[in-house]
């Protein structure tokens, strides 16, 4: 579970571009593997894998942020919630220019770690397992990571407002 986040116009350019980059490994990998059998075939599929994680990585490079919603959300992290405070700004999906600003201010007023929110559904989830540790550590891997991913949604928040283009956000 998490929040999936599109620039749409750099997204869906990206991805077909790859999706031909894919297609063009199937067939070049169909006409040139050897024939299975059972000795080869784990072979044939790591090395399909090998070609594939790669592109698909890449399809989701551009134009696009995942958020999950566990310990190491951002949003999360920066004491803020998709499915509260970002959710209640969606229109039909959609994050609006001057909701990206409002994001981006936030984000950009904010620490990572200063105050930690989880996410309703998780919080529910915990508590259902018996898990109230409502602690999170920070270690220096951990906030690299947040930091990274920061940025990133910074990025994509600042590329919407200048291409003047909602976000579109499956929260």
């Amino acid at each position: 579970m998490g929040a999936d986040i599109y620039l749409n116009s750099k997204f869906n350019k990206n991805f077909d571009a790859v999706a031909k980059e894919i297609e063009e490994v199937e067939k070049l990998f169909k006409v040139t593997a050897p024939q299975s059998i059972m000795d080869t075939a784990n072979d044939e599929e790591n090395a399909f894998d090998a070609m594939m994680v790669p592109l698909l990585e890449k399809q989701y490079s551009v134009g696009y942020f995942r958020d999950a919603y566990n310990s190491h959300s951002l949003l999360g992290n920066l004491g803020l919630s998709w499915t509260q405070e970002v959710f209640e700004k969606l229109d039909d999906g959609m994050l609006s220019v001057e909701n990206c600003k409002w994001l981006l201010e936030e984000i950009n007023n904010r620490r990572i770690g200063e105050q930690v929110t989880k996410e309703p559904i998780v919080a529910r989830l915990n508590n259902l397992f018996g898990d109230t540790n409502s602690t999170i550590e920070l270690d220096a891997e951990k906030i690299e990571y947040l930091v990274k991913k920061k940025s990133k949604l910074v990025n994509l928040l600042q590329d919407a407002i200048e291409l003047n283009e909602p976000l579109y956000c499956s929260v």
